[in-house]
C-alpha cells in the first residue's frame, strides 16, 4: 500500500485582542468547526475508547470520513491541539495545533498549524487545493469575528438570521412579549430575552442558560433566572435538569424533571460513578419552545477546551516519559488528576510560590 507524504499548512493572524480574551472564542471548536462550515459530527461508538478516544464520523461533499480522536492537549491561554485517526476517507491522519502569542504592542499572533497525511489519490489531489483557498480564507474570517467579539466588555450571546420559526411562531412570540412585560413589569429584561429567542443561534437557543445571560447583560442572575421561569410558565421555554459530572462538567444525564432525574450516574469521559447533588452537580437550562421556533441539537466538535473551561491545562503523557508544561496560574486551589487513576493531587497556587495541600 502507497503511503502519501505528510503536508504541512502553517497560517498566520496578527489579532488586535489579547490571548486571555481570544480563548473562549478560538477554544470553542464546536463553535469554530460550525462557522467554517464543517459538517455537523456523529459517534460511530456509543462507548469512549481507552484514555478517552472518541470514534467519530461526518459526510462532506459525498465523502464519508471515519476517524479515531484522541482527547485535545491545552495550556490555557495560548495553545491547544488534536489528533486524528482515520480509518474511512481520502485522509489518513491529521494533526492540529493553534497557538496564540502575545504580543509587545499588543495583540495576539495566531498561529494555526495543519499536518495531513492523505490516505489515497483522492485525498492528494483534494487536499492542497480545499486547505489553500476555501480552508484557508474561512478561518482568518471566523478567526477575525471572534476578535471583533473579544474587544467587547461583554459580549452577548451570538445571533443568527439564519432561524427557523415554527408556523405561527412569530406571532405567539409577540404575544407572549406583552404578556411577560405586563406580568413581570421587567419590559426591558423581557424585550433582551425575546430578541435572544429571535435572533439567537441553535447553540444559544437549545441550552439556554440564565446566569451567562445576565452577566452578559450585566444585570442580576436571580431576576434573569425567574424571567426564564415564568417564561416557561406561559410556553416560550421549555426547561430541562442536566446532571453534570463533578469532574469534566458535562451534561451527562438530561430530564425535565428532577423526579425523572437518576440517582446514579457514570461518566464515560472521566470513568468515575457519582451521585446527584442538587447543589454541585444540577443545572437548569432552558430551550425554545417548539411552538415559537425550531431549534437543531448540533454538535460540529466532541471535544476542545471549552468543553470544560475549568481546566486550565490537559496533556497525554505516553509511559514512562516525562513533560514540562509552564502553566499560567492565577491563585488558588488546583486539582492534578489522570483519567486512570482514582483521586488526584491538590496543589496550592500562591504569589510567591505553590505548595501541595495534603
Amino acid at each position: 500500500m502507497m503511503r502519501y507524504p505528510e503536508l504541512h499548512y502553517r497560517w498566520k493572524w496578527r489579532l488586535r485582542s489579547a490571548p486571555e480574551q481570544l480563548w473562549p472564542f478560538v477554544a470553542d471548536t464546536n463553535r469554530f468547526n460550525r462557522d467554517t462550515d464543517l459538517p455537523a459530527v456523529y459517534r460511530t461508538d456509543e462507548e469512549t475508547g481507552e484514555n478517552a478516544r472518541q470514534s467519530l464520523r461526518f459526510s462532506r461533499l459525498g465523502v464519508q470520513l471515519e476517524w479515531e480522536e484522541e482527547p485535545f492537549e491545552w495550556v490555557r491561554p495560548y495553545r491547544f491541539g488534536v489528533h486524528r485517526r482515520y480509518h474511512a476517507g481520502p485522509v489518513a491522519s491529521m494533526r492540529v495545533l493553534v497557538k496564540l502569542t502575545p504580543q509587545p504592542e499588543g495583540g495576539t499572533q495566531l498561529l494555526y498549524q495543519t499536518w495531513v497525511r492523505p490516505s489515497n489519490l483522492l485525498g492528494m489531489v483534494t487536499v492542497p487545493p480545499l486547505m489553500k483557498f476555501s480552508t484557508r480564507r474561512s478561518f482568518g474570517a471566523a478567526f477575525h469575528k471572534y476578535d471583533e467579539l473579544a474587544m467587547k466588555a461583554s459580549p452577548a450571546p451570538e445571533q443568527s438570521w439564519d432561524v427557523h420559526f415554527a408556523p405561527g411562531g412569530r406571532a405567539r412570540l409577540a404575544a407572549l412579549q406583552r404578556q411577560l412585560s405586563e406580568e413581570t413589569g421587567e419590559p426591558e429584561l423581557v424585550a433582551r430575552l425575546v430578541e435572544a429567542v429571535e435572533k439567537g443561534d441553535d447553540f444559544t437557543m437549545a441550552r439556554l442558560r440564565p446566569y451567562v445571560l445576565a452577566d452578559a447583560w450585566g444585570v442580576s442572575r436571580r431576576k434573569v433566572l425567574e424571567i426564564c421561569l415564568q417564561a416557561t410558565r406561559a410556553g416560550l421555554f421549555v426547561l430541562r435538569w442536566d446532571l453534570l459530572c463533578p469532574l469534566c462538567r458535562g451534561a451527562k444525564e438530561s430530564a425535565s424533571t428532577l423526579a425523572e432525574m437518576k440517582q446514579q450516574v457514570h461518566c464515560e469521559v472521566c470513568n468515575i460513578d457519582f451521585s446527584a447533588n442538587f447543589d454541585r452537580s444540577v443545572e437548569l437550562t432552558f430551550r425554545a419552545g417548539p411552538a415559537i421556533r425550531r431549534v437543531e441539537d448540533r454538535s460540529f466538535c466532541v471535544g476542545g477546551p471549552q468543553v470544560t473551561p475549568h481546566i486550565v491545562a490537559q496533556q497525554l503523557l505516553p509511559a514512562h516519559e516525562q513533560h514540562s508544561v509552564t502553566l499560567p496560574l492565577e491563585e488558588g486551589r488546583y486539582r492534578l488528576r489522570t483519567l486512570e487513576l482514582a483521586g488526584g493531587q491538590f496543589l496550592m497556587a500562591k504569589t510567591e510560590g505553590w505548595g501541595r495541600l495534603r
